[in-house]
């Protein structure tokens, strides 16, 4: 059954999650912050993000803007929900 994230109004659908193991330091020519990894993505193709500093943010490509959204990738999976 499919995952979702509450955010805000909305609910974020998790198309897939991607072992730590395989976490790698995020390189591409849109991302200029800090250290972080995919740690995640959504249906519309945007990525949940472990920052450097624990949080988990939520990159939305339309906007090119990151939201922090949970502090913690353990915060983060406990907010997910059953997809009805």
């Amino acid at each position: 059954m499919p995952l979702a994230f509450p955010f805000g109004d909305r609910k974020l659908i998790v198309a897939c999650l991607i072992r730590e193991a395989d976490w790698r330091p995020l390189k591409a020519p849109w991302w200029s912050k800090k250290e972080a990894c995919i740690i995640g993505a959504d249906l519309d193709g945007n990525f949940f993000l472990r920052h450097c500093d624990g949080s988990v943010r939520y990159w939305e490509h339309k906007a090119q803007a990151d939201t922090i959204i949970a502090r913690s990738v353990r915060e983060f999976l406990s907010k997910l929900v059953e997809n009805f």
